[in-house]
């Protein structure tokens, strides 16, 4: 008998099934889920569109368009205003039939959405995207002409980031505790920072070191590709890519490195390493061979967000990629071109997830499909009853016979005794594991100080005054130096930076002579005498004067005394009776000095023989002659320096402390609320679809998978251009597209091992509500996992306000720290004032860092096999 006919011979006692083949199987699986993926794209895009049009947002752009057609069709007809008025009615209307205006919302809804699928829509305006007037290329052509740009750019980095991530974090984990070790997890929030931070700040940094910027922005992107051109392309792509290197490297080694740990604790490789195998054989089969599901998982998220977060990047360094285009489509308000990028960053993550369900199934054998999925298991289909305090169906029939006997527990000292007993344990464990982690204690502490910044600042600058402080109400900041560094760089240079000086004559200790010379002629003498040893010339002068007289104004001169006692007459004028006088607007004084910068002249001695300041006493004389004897005179004197308070001031002579104290606060609060509110809120979704089950899992999981074909960052962009800008709208869209985000799968999968736990099991029999079972029994299994990540997801919901307001999509009272990053990168980033940038963007990085080594040192005390050995 050959071995075909035993394959074949039934074995007695056994129900012979037969099994479709495994390719089978695989084709059925992939015309399910591809079908399924296709269905979620089209509801997502559906949504998109219903949001873009909600209330006829988008008609009234595209009647608006068509009335300015029509119109500029009948300029120049020689027809009578009447028959213009007819014959622009007759062709509206015309018009209005033919973009479907006068369908119902549905239909015209349906339409857009057979437009938006096949990313068919005609430019109505090509020359906003530098395209001739006549052009017919379609946004389909459009966008994938700037998608390869944006794939050659960051495609190839992130790539590559990803790889030497992963083999620095096989190293790390080898050396677990080592100094390299310790090094990247102090480095690792750096990149809690996107990469548009970090190429504001290499961008200064190159700026300040060298002069120029070695590479970055684009004056205009190469039509056709040279083998020359390797060389500009690698000069204009340094800092771009080195701001993305830095943004994901040290934290995706870090995190890496700790699940690789995970995998290296385990037993068969302590094994694998008494039997003396190498460290790459360990490394690619026990350590990457069971990661590697994870592995593809990640790689496959870091494609599918990547062209969401190169939007500023791209906006930044001017590259003309599928970011820029999104923005360019913002600004014009380009609505159908908005929902083809939409439509097209949708289709990518679909594609993404469907291959990466295929490589699960080529790649991991725990994976089944088709039948051999359910084998061995029995679908329990859970009950629905939130309106049933009690569960009779899950009750014993002991416990249903004595409920009648059971009564409420009694109040016990020693029941309270050992729940705070278990609190004590608790946070001595806590307090313990932040001993061992000094990165803990300083990201707390900071937070805290943060924290009570924001309470000092709300209680002390109300909202309206804040507000008004920064649109610089009443000329509140007239006389403040313009763009001013902090005080506090005097200390860091060789000689100091001028402040400004006030004098008033009307303050105790000035000095006013004042001398009657007749009845009705009184001379006054207002001399300002100051010691000035600095090492710059201060920003200007200025006199405000304020005279009472009836008739006849007052004769004023004013004259500038030098050290060594030469004097010289700066000017002379009858001013009004409130009038301002600026040294440097003096054009006489030009010519009386002989310097075309006549501020400076003053502050280089009475020869003018040397280049910078001269140390000394300078008097600056004021002189009035009153003519009326109840005249008077009095005087204001203003040098504005170089540097100005704590955090010095910008272009508009605004204090910056305003703007970084009421920053603090809508920092924390968006992204404390942010974090807070998505990551319970998807953890309670989570325990009641995974504890129901049935139909309610089933739609909680098509809820996550519509979200996570739906790109959040263009949809919230579309969202806050379109409707509101508010802080409160952008903080109540956030929550809404990130709460059935990935974190759900996440917990739903531990949720699921949790309801079969024994003491859940014994909950039921005992009769706890399903409300009490998930909160007081499933939910506190994961607080431990869920604590750090909330802390980690902190920082990036306070760069996401910045990045917003990077975009112009901000508050437009508040003064935040992204506002301060956007005005500063108009002029300051190329100017001297880099305080401008280095201020905002350094908060935002303490407060991103904090958090950061807050949460890595939660993590490190909840889960014990990350902890050093």
């Amino acid at each position: 008998m050959t071995a075909e006919q035993i394959s074949r011979t039934e074995v007695p006692g056994t129900i012979q099934t037969q099994q479709p083949s495994a390719w089978r199987n695989v084709a059925l699986f992939s015309l399910k889920r591809l079908s399924l993926l296709l269905l979620t794209v089209v509801i997502a895009i559906y949504l998109t569109i219903i949001i873009a049009n909600f209330g006829g947002y988008v008609d009234t752009i595209v009647e608006s368009e068509l009335e300015f057609a029509v119109g500029l069709s009948l300029r120049g007809s020689g027809l009578s205003e009447e028959e213009q008025e007819a014959i622009f009615e007759q062709r509206m209307e015309a018009a209005r039939k033919a973009a479907g205006l006068n369908d119902p919302l549905w239909l015209r809804s349906a339409i857009w959405l057979g437009d938006g699928l096949t990313l068919d829509w005609k430019l109505e305006r090509p020359w906003l995207y530098g395209l001739d007037f006549s052009s017919n290329v379609t946004a389909r052509e459009l966008i994938l002409d700037n998608l390869a740009r944006t794939l050659l750019i960051f495609g190839v980095s992130n790539v590559l980031l990803f790889g030497v991530a992963v083999l620095f974090a096989l190293m790390l984990s080898r050396r677990h505790g080592g100094r390299l070790d310790k090094l990247f997890i102090w480095l690792s929030p750096i990149s809690s920072a996107p990469a548009w931070v970090l190429g504001v700040l290499l961008t200064v940094f190159a700026l300040r070191v060298f002069g120029f910027s070695p590479g970055g922005t684009f004056t205009a992107f190469p039509e056709e590709f040279r083998f020359a051109q390797i060389v500009v392309f690698l000069r204009h792509l340094a800092l771009p890519l080195l701001a993305i290197f830095l943004a994901g490297f040290f934290q995706s080694a870090y995190i890496w490195r700790s699940f690789f740990q995970v995998y290296r604790n385990e037993d068969y490789v302590d094994l694998a390493y008494a039997k003396g195998l190498s460290n790459g054989r360990i490394d690619r089969n026990y350590i990457i061979l069971p990661a590697l599901p994870t592995l593809l998982t990640s790689f496959a998220l870091l494609l599918a967000v990547l062209w969401q977060e190169m939007i500023a990047l791209e906006a930044f360094f001017n590259i003309e990629g599928i970011g820029s285009l999104f923005v360019q489509a913002l600004t014009n308000f380009d609505t159908a071109l908005i929902v083809a990028i939409v439509t097209m960053f949708a289709y990518l993550i679909a594609i993404i997830v469907f291959v990466l369900d295929i490589c699960y199934l080529l790649i991991d054998p725990r994976v089944r499909i088709g039948s051999q999925q359910t084998q061995g298991h029995i679908a329990k289909k859970p009950n629905w009853r939130f309106w049933r305090r009690r569960s009779r169906a899950r009750l014993s029939p002991l416990a249903e016979t004595d409920r009648t006997k059971q009564t409420r527990p009694r109040f016990r000292l020693s029941g309270l005794l050992a729940i705070l007993q278990r609190w004590g344990r608790a946070v001595r464990t806590l307090v313990q594991g932040m001993r061992e982690n000094p990165g803990t204690i300083f990201g707390l502490l900071v937070i805290t100080g943060l924290i009570g910044v924001s309470v000092h600042t709300v209680i002390n600058i109300p909202y309206q005054e804040a507000v008004s402080l920064w649109r610089a109400d009443n000329e509140v900041w007239l006389r403040n130096p313009q763009s001013a560094q902090p005080t506090w760089v005097n200390a860091f240079l060789f000689r100091d930076l001028p402040p400004t000086i006030a004098f008033d004559s009307r303050s105790p200790d000035a000095s006013k002579q004042v001398a009657q010379l007749d009845e009705n002629l009184t001379d006054v003498i207002i001399p300002f005498t100051f010691e000035y040893d600095y090492g710059d010339f201060p920003q200007e002068i200025v006199l405000d004067m304020e005279t009472q007289f009836v008739e006849k104004g007052p004769h004023v001169s004013v004259s500038w005394v030098w050290p060594d006692g030469s004097e010289q007459e700066l000017t002379s004028f009858q001013p009004n009776q409130s009038d301002s006088y600026f040294v440097s607007r003096d054009d006489r004084l030009q010519r009386r000095l002989r310097s075309d910068a006549p501020l400076e002249a003053l502050f280089l001695g009475s020869d003018g023989l040397v280049t910078e300041p001269v140390p000394g006493t300078y008097t600056l004389r004021v002189q009035a002659l009153l003519f009326e004897p109840d005249a008077d005179f009095d005087v204001k004197i203003t040098m504005l320096g170089q540097v100005h308070g704590l955090a010095g001031t910008d272009s508009s002579r605004r204090d910056l402390m305003i703007a970084l104290l009421w920053g603090t606060p809508i920092a924390l609060g968006f992204g404390l609320i942010a974090a807070f509110a998505t990551s319970v809120g998807g953890m309670l979704v989570a325990a009641l679809g995974a504890w129901f089950g049935g139909w309610v899992d089933r739609v909680v999981q098509f809820l996550t998978e519509v979200n996570l074909i739906l790109p959040f960052f263009p949809v919230a962009l579309m969202v806050f251009v379109l409707y509101s800008r508010s802080i409160l709208t952008i903080l109540a869209v956030t929550v809404a597209l990130t709460l059935f985000g990935s974190a759900v799968k996440t917990y739903r999968a531990a949720f699921l091992q949790i309801r079969s736990e024994p003491y859940v099991q014994a909950a039921q029999v005992y009769g706890a509500s399903n409300w009490r079972i998930v909160v007081r029994y499933m939910v506190p299994r994961i607080v431990t996992v869920l604590v750090p990540k909330l802390i980690i997801l902190v920082p990036s919901y306070v760069f996401l306000e910045a990045t917003l307001a990077f975009l112009g999509i901000t508050d437009p009272y508040l003064p935040t720290w992204g506002k301060l990053v956007v005005e500063a990168l108009s002029y300051g980033i190329y100017t001297n004032s880099t305080h401008l940038v280095m201020a905002p963007l350094g908060l935002l990085f303490l407060t991103g860092f904090a958090f950061a080594m807050l949460g890595i040192g939660l993590e490190r005390i909840f889960e014990p096999r990350l902890r050093e050995r």
